[in-house]
């Protein structure tokens, strides 16, 4: 679906649900939240920060207080900046059609539009004069580079980096406007470097296998502040650039932490745990800057509907009454419905529990309507970034942006020299392992996600401490840790088919070093594609298949990403891409042999189709029955959710889909989506054309 079909998308799922909710009277709702911030600026004169708080931009005085709104619309809104007179604030607009680098005039009001990337757009900063802009341009995940921007607008953006596959998050501008600051790095952690804006000559600063990030020079030029990661501990560090040794200002377990240094140099706003506190630079002390933001929302109905003459997949039909988004009772279909439920007359439909993603980065806000009009009112989201991932949760359980109801693993926990450095945290030790998992619970992840370069030792600790803080673990591994070692360290789940490190000699298998996982370079080596000395019928697989039943794993193969078709010629050589068409059929026959064995079978696509990941089950002679539960109850059952939502009894949450025909009879009816309900209420209808499977 192109960008405008996802915008039109969008607007229906809103304009439907606001109308929807105008049965009742029209009270705006106020919601109120006291956390939800990003990206935080202090204003020149100290007395204002400009913050990003659930996708809106607000001002707040720096001392904490009631923030007060300065952004609105359907755009989520990100990285304010100010201009050296405090006159004008800049920040990041993203939409379905990519962002937009907007500055505003706090004095009249006004805003100007002055720069679009179909990319996403970081962080901002303003020259001295405030005639030009730089800007992070993010094109996707392993490529973000720092682009200069006339403030005039109209203009083309200027690079400043731009090496492939490498990204730049953070910078810093010096007073003299000649000399940038930035973090850089590829795979694992990023190191700070010194870059002249007119030759682009550059010089490493730090040389180290941690994180540099969040960085920020003092207004007279002689010190740099910055936070740098190790082994789940987030430190502030001020360097200065005059030489001497660095100073550790502030240190403690990760909580996702940004900075914003004071124009005076003495004090800065930290982000941590998306909560704002004041760090003093000289003594180190750390206090809250308590805050509130009032949301003014549209009012949405009660949850109460009654659904009427709606048959069961495979079964008969019902009436279902639903009361405050959960399933009261579920009649005869002969039954009257209850007085003063409003009525969705279902005859000729089909009722099933609303889908579940298990396999769903959920990194853009305008992925919500989408995924609804597919009939997806649950994800489980193996690897993000933690505050943007809880954001977008709550902004969806808010009301704020349609979606669905996310259960978030949070930033994936990997070995050193990661290779999705966006989304990771980069693990050395047991002791770090077990720091990282208290710290994603007390920051309010759902399950921890474990990666391919953690090594044994770590991944032990993990999966043990998070046994200890009732959260469950799955893993995309199989390159430094095997399925069978996992396993038999307590793993609740695992992810793909990566079976390389159980089956095939160590001698033959990539194990990260420099490019070898490069999924643009090594593809096959990357996917752990080629299958064609693995058996899936033989006692190596049957040895990690009895393992997975027997330990109770929570399996999500995503098979449908590993189906190729001729596009991948591009990328595989001739061999290559036979050697990559055959071994699906192998994967697929892998999965099914998981399934008759008795593992649970959890659908999830990597943020492709769940159609056509539930259609490749079938292919491989999955029964529908499975693939429905695999893509409904089975994931709330992994969770341990299952008595809150995945089937349709009372009690549960009122997420259901009305389809045009028995997915039973055929599972690619799944496609056929005629009314979609999340917590009760209508939020998505579809008018499909024939065959198409295509909302329109």
């Amino acid at each position: 679906m192109d960008t405008r079909s996802r915008f039109g998308l969008l607007a229906f799922v809103l304009a439907f649900a606001m109308a929807r909710a105008a049965t009742d009277p029209i009270v705006p709702r106020i919601v109120t939240v006291d956390h939800g911030a990003r990206d935080p600026q202090i204003s020149p004169d100290g007395s204002t920060i400009a913050v990003s708080i659930l996708g809106k931009i607000w001002l707040l005085p720096s001392a904490g207080g009631e923030a007060r709104q300065i952004s609105y619309g359907l755009s989520w809104d990100t990285h304010p900046a100010w201009s050296g007179d405090g006159q004008f604030l800049a920040y990041a607009q993203h939409l379905p059609s990519g962002s937009d680098l907007i500055v505003q005039n706090l004095a009249t009001g006004t805003a100007a539009d002055i720069f679009h990337s179909p990319g996403e757009i970081g962080q901002i900063a303003f020259n001295a004069a405030a005639t030009e802009l730089l800007a992070v341009v993010q094109r996707n995940q392993l490529d973000a580079h720092i682009v200069r921007i006339p403030s005039s607008g109209g203009s083309e953006a200027m690079p400043v980096t731009q090496a492939q596959g490498w990204h730049e998050w953070s910078f810093a501008l010096a007073p003299d406007n000649q000399t940038l600051y930035l973090e850089s790095g590829r795979y694992g952690g990023a190191n700070l470097y010194k870059v002249d804006l007119e030759s682009h000559a550059s010089s490493r600063l730090t040389r180290t296998t941690a994180t540099d990030s969040s960085i920020n020079i003092s207004s007279d030029g002689k010190n740099l502040v910055f936070i740098e990661t190790a082994d789940a501990v987030e430190s502030v560090i001020a360097r200065p650039l005059a030489g001497g040794s660095d100073r550790h200002v502030f240190s403690d377990d990760y909580a996702d932490r940004q900075l914003a240094l004071a124009h005076d140099g003495s004090w800065a706003v930290v982000r941590a745990e998306r909560k704002l506190y004041r760090l003093d630079l000289s003594s180190g002390k750390i206090t809250p800057i308590p805050f509130t933001a009032r949301f003014t929302l549209p009012p949405v109905s009660r949850g109460d509907l009654a659904i009427t003459h709606a048959r069961l997949a495979g079964g008969n039909s019902v009436t279902i009454e639903i009361r405050d988004g959960r399933i009261a009772a579920i009649k005869a279909a002969d039954a009257s419905p209850s007085p003063g439920l409003p009525v969705v007359d279902a005859a000729g439909k089909f009722v099933i529990q609303g889908l579940m993603d298990n396999h769903y980065h959920y990194w853009d806000a305008f992925d919500g309507a989408r995924l609804l009009a597919q009939g997806i009112t649950t994800i489980r989201d193996p690897g993000a970034n933690l505050s943007d991932s809880l954001n977008f949760k709550e902004a969806i359980a808010l009301g704020i942006i349609p979606g669905p109801d996310i259960f978030t693993c949070g930033p994936l926990v990997d070995g050193i020299g990661s290779y999705h450095p966006m989304v990771a945290v980069e693990i050395a030790t047991p002791e770090g392992a077990r720091r990282i998992v208290r710290a994603l619970k007390a920051n309010g992840a759902d399950a921890i996600k474990l990666y391919f370069l953690l090594d044994p030792a770590p991944l032990r600790a993990a999966v043990e401490e998070a046994g200890a803080q009732h959260l469950p673990t799955t893993g995309h591994i199989g390159v430094h840790t095997g399925w069978l070692e996992a396993m038999d360290d307590g793993i609740n789940g695992l992810n793909h088919v990566r079976v390389w490190r159980d089956v095939l000699p160590l001698d033959r298998q990539p194990q990260g070093q420099n490019e070898s996982l490069d999924g643009s370079k090594n593809m096959i080596a990357r996917m752990q594609l080629d299958w064609t000395e693995i058996d899936p019928d033989g006692e190596a697989a049957g040895k990690i298949i009895a393992s997975m039943r027997d330990h109770k794993i929570g399996f999500d193969p995503t098979l449908g990403i590993h189906r190729i078709g001729d596009g991948a010629r591009k990328n595989l050589g001739l061999e290559d891409f036979e050697t990559t068409h055959g071994s699906y059929e192998r994967m697929a026959k892998f999965v099914a042999r998981a399934y008759r064995s008795g593992v649970m079978i959890l659908a999830g696509t990597d943020d492709a189709s769940l159609f056509d990941e539930l259609e490749s089950y079938a292919k491989a002679g999955i029964p529908a029955s499975a693939i429905l539960q695999a893509a409904t109850v089975n994931g709330a059952r992994w969770l341990g959710k299952d008595k809150d939502f995945g089937s349709i009894e009372a009690g549960r949450r009122a997420d259901l889909v009305l389809l045009d025909d028995d997915p039973i009879k055929d599972i690619k009816n799944l496609r056929r989506v005629a009314i979609v309900i999340k917590d009760g209420r209508i939020v998505a209808r579809n008018v499909v054309k024939s065959g198409t499977g295509r909302p329109q």
